[in-house]
């Protein structure tokens, strides 16, 4: 009996992503995010989640926190990689996640497997769309 060659599908395949929440932002406990991100990895084969302090700097959370009226959102960076969790692709910004609406989005993206910002709505390109208008500077 030959072995049939694994089907590869969007929804089932051997590439795998990390998700890195950053802990400094915040909405003061309002929204659920750190529970939703868990629930939806552990769903995700080949997916980690890292909660980390911000990974683009003091100084930026600083400034947007200070620089927006409302609540600043939490910042999501997401990496595509390999089953063997080498990197593929440049790491991909989302965010500001602030509203439930911004979560489902987020987390119904990452259940597809993520390829591109694109794919998300546009209010979650902020942080994407302010580091391409810094180099610029």
């Amino acid at each position: 009996m030959t072995r049939q060659p694994r089907r590869r599908t969007k929804k089932n395949s051997d590439t795998g992503f990390t998700v890195i929440l950053c802990d400094s932002c915040g909405n003061n406990g309002q929204l659920p995010i750190l529970g939703a991100l868990r629930d939806t990895i552990r769903r995700c084969p080949n997916a980690v989640l890292v909660r980390a302090h911000c990974p683009l700097g003091r100084l930026w959370c600083h400034v947007e926190i200070t620089s927006t009226p409302r609540t600043g959102g939490h910042l999501v960076l997401v990496q595509r990689c390999t089953g063997t969790r080498e990197p593929v692709g440049a790491v991909m910004p989302v965010g500001p996640v602030r509203t439930t609406e911004d979560l489902t989005a987020l987390t119904r993206w990452l259940e597809t497997t993520p390829v591109s910002i694109d794919e998300l709505p546009r209010r979650l390109h902020w942080f994407h769309h302010h580091r391409r208008q810094a180099t610029r500077n």
